[in-house]
């Protein structure tokens, strides 16, 4: 070990190629981890990802309602 030069420390030089964002739950779709280089494509992968919750295919506020008979 030489004193004329400083350690070096690979944590430091070398950037995670990746990072990791959070998608909370918005009581339509699920919460969502995703691992992603930058924001822009992180969201692109949450909208394309996304699950409803409770795995229904519609939402209930877009469902159409059911007519009554009287």
């Amino acid at each position: 070990m030489s004193l004329d030069k400083p350690q070096k420390n690979k944590m430091i030089q070398t950037p995670p190629a990746k990072k990791g964002f959070h998608f909370a739950g918005d009581g339509i779709h699920e919460a969502m981890y995703i691992e992603a280089e930058t924001i822009e494509e992180a969201e692109k992968l949450y909208h394309k990802h996304k699950k409803p919750v409770g795995g229904t295919a519609q939402s209930t506020a877009s469902a159409e309602p059911e007519e009554k008979e009287l």
